[in-house]
């Protein structure tokens, strides 16, 4: 039957849930966790050399095996090619085309100012001593005042076939002059290299140039040709010597830049290594060959070893995941009765799942590898036997079947690359993780053994099967391998199911989780609580009872958890099991105990239960959910019989009167569970007050209490509670009391409104 309650009309709206934007701290949380399950699950790369570095003429403890394919610098080797290339580099010298110009310049110059002074000379027109101030100022060269006065009076200059000079010079610099060829850089063979700006590089043996003594020797011949005198050609040999220049000299920077480019085409040398070979066998002493190749492959792994980049790659895959899987959870209804925990519970199974992760990689390789068989097996197949699937029991057992698949999925990725980015071992574990998740769905989480069903009937078959498969397509195939590969995945089976059931109930201590499991146990109603509840309060039990069977309908009709509010009803009113005879459901079992109480003590032993109910909860260990339905289902409505019974009583003082003496304390409803709780409480109460009720008279009570407390504002702080919620709690209300209060026709020959007589000699 469909409800329009009309609260819009009345402005009276319950809450719905409002999802603001993640909080500054939840957002740093969330970055935490994907640092830490980024570091854990970063699997730095294998090294060659875990040791101290071992010496020459060492004993081997153990083969040294390269553990990846890498290529190492033989940095010796790339240093003595470098030494090599540099000393068949051959030294640049430059050489000076300007300066040969200059030189020719020069001596015009010198011979045509001697002969006009020669000829004012012979004028009288100057004295020697102006002659020599000339000289020293024009060509900066030095002469006596007798060196000139024999220069000119033998017309030396005259003497000099200035042409030929000429030629002469230009021949000695264009061959090039140096100033010395001792100790001067030169290559191999004598070799030098000549830049000129008009020839550019050309090289010429040493032997092929002039140096300033062989220019001596060159002018001496020459001026021996002449018809000087001794004295003369000694005055004119310095002289004409300043006159020719040296025009090649060595080049510091371009024979830099010369050296830059033969160094530069000089290729490092690589040593190629592979996976797996061996360079050390056990037992061998250690070479000259051996000792330099583990300090070149020891001083390349440290050279490429940055954490930080490793890590940055993983945290970015996870931050992408992790935020599907977060907005997942917060746009669906996955997760059951814990869902709002399913964030928080998933992060800490995820890292405590990725520790194990690690720690079996550590500690199986230790175990096998020390075992009195030697069976030598490769240590890769050895991840199979890692229990992969405690995660997805754990959250399957937790939460729903939903959580656990998005869960397995992540979990997958997470193994995977731990293990080394291991495709085929996400497979197993993806593989695995549904099957346990599929598992418990089947057998329900109402047992302990569904645990151990799921394991061994879905999850050991799982992994037989793909290990199985893995086996039998290794290259290198025998039944030892085989045998191997599934006893591993076996091992996994066995080992999650056992880790798993020793932790779900530590997890539901820790993090303060409801199971159905957990539910179960505490609604069976031989529990003492109940016993006791039936033998003292006998109306409050049977009205736990239908305020359960109202709830439990209700439920159904949202998707919402029946047990977990079947839980929450029967132990709403469990406080009153003390004090049963002042409520009116135990009114045919004790007597009025209200007669003689004021109104507000009448109230204050009503609101009471609401704290004694609390205080039995904690010593029950109900679980926080139930407990809140405890404190909740009265909200802060009025005890109203009593409050209108103290206003008539007080009507001449109503300045005096505080309404709150008769108002529960405990908070409004919080979630929709709540709320159905207080509802269902308020129309089971409420119905039997009615007569022999029709259809119309139960539609009645169940809007008039809905209306009621929306118009009192009860619903204002809960979530999820909306028009249609409400809706469809009215109408499973309905439902249920509609067929327990259906009308039956009389039975024929039966009068039961009729006296009966009683024998006076019962038999």
């Amino acid at each position: 039957m469909n409800f329009d309650l009309e609260l819009k009309k009345k402005g009276k709206l319950p809450a719905a849930a409002r999802q603001g934007k993640t909080s500054r701290g939840k957002m740093l949380i969330r970055v935490a966790f994907l640092a830490v399950i980024s570091y854990i699950s970063y699997q730095p790369p294998l090294k060659t050399v875990t040791g101290p570095l071992v010496k020459l003429g060492d004993i081997a403890s153990d083969d040294i095996v390269i553990r990846r394919d890498m290529t190492v610098e033989d940095k010796g080797m790339t240093e003595a090619k470098r030494q090599e290339a540099k000393s068949s580099l051959i030294p640049v010298y430059e050489f000076s085309e300007q300066k040969t110009a200059s030189s020719q310049m020069l001596l015009n110059e010198w011979f045509k100012y001697f002969k006009n002074a020669r000829k004012e000379w012979a004028r009288d027109q100057v004295n020697r001593d102006q002659i020599r101030s000339q000289i020293s100022v024009n060509f900066g060269i030095e002469l006596s005042a007798a060196a000139i006065q024999d220069l000119f009076r033998a017309n030396t200059f005259a003497k000099i076939d200035l042409n030929r000079l000429l030629q002469e010079v230009t021949g000695w610099e264009e061959k090039g002059i140096l100033l010395s060829k001792i100790g001067i850089p030169r290559g191999r063979d004598d070799l030098i290299t000549i830049f000129s700006e008009k020839k550019g590089y050309s090289q010429v043996k040493v032997e092929e140039l002039f140096d300033l003594n062989e220019i001596k020797g060159k002018l001496n011949d020459f001026l021996m040709s002449s018809t000087l005198q001794s004295s003369e050609k000694a005055i004119l040999a310095p002289i004409l010597l300043e006159y020719i220049s040296i025009n090649v000299s060595f080049s510091k920077i371009l024979t830099r830049l010369q050296e830059e480019k033969v160094l530069a085409q000089v290729n490092p040398a690589f040593i190629q290594l592979k996976q797996n070979k061996i360079i050390v066998r056990r037992g061998d002493e250690i070479n000259e060959d051996q000792l330099r190749l583990i300090h070149l492959i020891s001083a390349e792994e440290k050279t490429n070893v940055n954490n930080i980049s490793g890590i940055f790659p993983i945290f970015t895959i996870f931050a992408i995941l992790f935020y599907f899987f977060w907005r997942l959870h917060a746009l669906t209804q996955i997760g059951g009765i814990n869902r709002p925990k399913l964030d928080f519970v998933s992060a800490m199974t995820f890292i405590a799942c990725a520790v194990s992760y690690r720690l079996a990689l550590f500690i199986y390789p230790l175990v096998l590898n020390n075992i009195a068989q030697n069976i030598h097996i490769d240590n890769a197949s050895m991840v199979y036997g890692i229990p992969f699937a405690i995660g997805s029991l754990l959250i399957a057992s937790l939460f729903s079947l939903q959580s656990a698949v998005t869960f397995s999925i992540i979990n997958a990725i997470i193994s995977g690359i731990i293990c080394d980015w291991d495709f085929k071992v996400m497979l197993f574990v993806l593989a695995g993780n549904l099957a346990v998740a599929f598992g418990i769905e089947f057998y329900q989480r109402l047992k302990r053994s569904s645990i151990l069903k799921a394991g061994f009937f879905w999850l050991l078959p799982v992994n037989m099967a793909i290990t199985l498969m893995f086996a039998l397509s290794e290259a290198n195939l025998s039944w030892r391998s085989l045998a191997f590969f599934v006893a591993m995945g076996i091992l996994s089976a066995l080992l999650s199911v056992f880790i798993a059931n020793f932790m779900i109930p530590l997890w539901e201590v820790i993090f303060k989780v409801v199971t159905d499991l957990k539910l179960v146990e505490i609604t069976n109603l031989n529990l003492p609580v109940f016993r006791e509840m039936l033998e003292k309060a006998p109306g409050t039990y049977h009205h736990s009872q239908m305020v359960a069977s109202l709830a439990e309908s209700a439920a159904q009709e949202l998707q919402l958890s029946p047990i977990l509010l079947r839980a929450m009803s029967l132990y709403h009113d469990v406080g009153k099991i003390d004090n049963p005879q002042f409520f009116s459901e135990n009114s045919s079992v004790y007597e009025n105990a209200h007669a003689q109480l004021t109104p507000r003590d009448s109230a204050k032993l009503i609101i009471a239960h609401i704290g004694v109910g609390l205080e039995k909860a904690d010593a029950l260990k109900l679980p926080r959910k139930v407990a809140q339905a405890i404190e909740q289902h009265h909200g802060t409505k009025l005890v109203k019989y009593f409050y209108e019974k103290a206003r008539e009583n007080n009507s001449g003082q109503l300045d005096d009167f505080d309404e709150n003496m008769f108002r529960y304390p405990g908070k409004k409803p919080q979630e929709i569970e709540q709320a159905i709780v207080m509802l269902a409480d308020q129309v089971e109460a409420a119905s039997k007050s009615l007569s022999a009720p029709n259809d119309q008279d139960i539609r009645n009570v169940i809007e008039q209490i809905i209306s009621a407390d929306s118009a009192e504002n009860q619903f204002a702080e809960c979530r999820d509670l909306t028009f249609k919620a409400l809706n469809t709690i009215a109408g499973s209300f309905y439902n249920k009391l509609a067929s327990i209060y259906q009308q039956r026709i009389a039975y024929p020959g039966f009068d039961f409104q009729k006296e009966t007589a009683h024998d006076s000699n019962p038999q």
